[in-house]
């Protein structure tokens, strides 16, 4: 059964132009958050304290409030160099996002509920209008087949908020209302904690996730002179990193805490610190062995197919976990391989899903003013 913290959210279509470069280790870090995920839903557990899967869902919220933060952005000044108005974009941005998002996401549920896998079917209306997170409060418990998408739900819901809020809110006063929304964040978690409400509640509804979203538009803020790239000296970099690498033990120690402990409402604030300094660095971009191995190719295209990995990965799991059992792969006697082969799987459903669906259907997306693509 799969966790509320351990799954991954839906990342956004490449944006990854920082300063008018393309910047590769932005996917490749995409890529490393979503291959930790499948290792860590198909049994490849580290020690309880560097477990990794709950961050990385964390990560993946920061990057869209990152890239959707600049998309607007970019939006809203050629909306108004070409003499529009800026909310003209608000049809294009869900557009585009609608475009890219609903292909794999249903042809990953017509597949689960032409294999036959009943829960899908059962619950089909919640995933189909991005309710997932409120189907899985409203049950109660994690559903084997489609707990993963809670985080989906959660960033459409996301898409719905930010754009009004980007056009509403003036450039000197985006700061105050990032800290409004950390703030909220932080009193929609605690109150949970106080009420003794289920855990479940508190991690998958947006209010409690506002903080991580916020996090990349804060970033995205930071770089805003070079469109999204946080410049920093050596000597910046590894100082700050040494500050978030301290949040980060700090993070992982309260997730030891009781569910009822007050200061658990703080874990995402302390994860907040790093995944914002990765984030920075990356825009930036990475030397020697590092920026070589958030660059290789492979794994930029990993990075690039990593919605479909998303979606596939618990369907090709919850269908061939059984048959790899049968084989002799379980969970326990040969893990690494079980995991790599199901892991290798996962991608090549993402990659067909790319190449034969996403991709050919990507050219219709509309500019961000002018005419629509046709």
């Amino acid at each position: 059964m799969m966790s509320a913290q351990s799954d991954i959210a839906t990342p956004p279509a490449p944006l990854h132009v920082t300063g008018g470069v393309y910047q590769p280790q932005l996917d490749g870090l995409r890529a490393v958050a979503i291959l930790g995920l499948l290792f860590h839903h198909f049994g490849l557990h580290l020690p309880e304290f560097f477990e990794y899967g709950p961050i990385s869902v964390r990560l993946f919220f920061a990057l869209t409030g990152y890239f959707i933060t600049l998309w607007l952005w970019r939006a809203e000044d050629a909306a108004r160099g070409a003499k529009r108005s800026i909310w003209s974009t608000l049809p294009r941005f869900h557009a585009r996002r609608l475009l890219r998002i609903l292909p794999p996401l249903y042809l990953s549920l017509l597949l689960a509920s032409l294999l036959g896998l009943g829960e899908v079917r059962a619950s089909l209306g919640w995933h189909l209008i991005f309710l997932s997170n409120f189907h899985v409060m409203q049950t109660g418990y994690w559903p084997e087949v489609t707990s993963h998408l809670w985080s989906l739900s959660v960033q459409e819901q996301f898409y719905l908020l930010w754009p009004v809020v980007i056009l509403l809110t003036p450039r000197r006063w985006f700061l105050p209302m990032l800290a409004a929304a950390a703030l909220l964040a932080f009193g929609y978690r605690l109150a949970c904690v106080l009420g003794d409400v289920h855990p479940v509640i508190r991690w998958t509804m947006l209010f409690g996730s506002l903080d991580s979203f916020a996090t990349g538009a804060f970033i995205a803020w930071l770089g805003r002179g070079r469109l999204g790239a946080v410049l920093m000296t050596e000597k910046q970099r590894w100082s700050l990193g040494a500050l978030a690498f301290f949040s980060l033990l700090v993070a992982r120690w309260l997730r030891h805490l009781p569910q009822t402990n007050p200061w658990v409402a703080t874990i995402e604030i302390w994860e907040a610190i790093f995944i914002g300094w990765v984030i920075a660095s990356t825009s930036q971009g990475w030397r020697g062995p590092f920026g070589w191995f958030l660059s290789w190719p492979p794994l930029v295209y990993i990075g690039k197919i990593s919605l479909g990995v998303y979606l596939f990965h618990v369907l090709v799991h919850v269908l061939l976990g059984p048959w790899l059992d049968q084989l002799g792969l379980t969970t326990d006697a040969q893990n690494v391989l079980r995991v790599w082969l199901l892991a290798v799987l996962s991608v090549g459903a993402a990659a067909a899903s790319w190449h034969f669906l996403e991709k050919p259907l990507s050219r219709f997306k509309p500019p961000l003013v002018g005419g629509w693509k046709t």
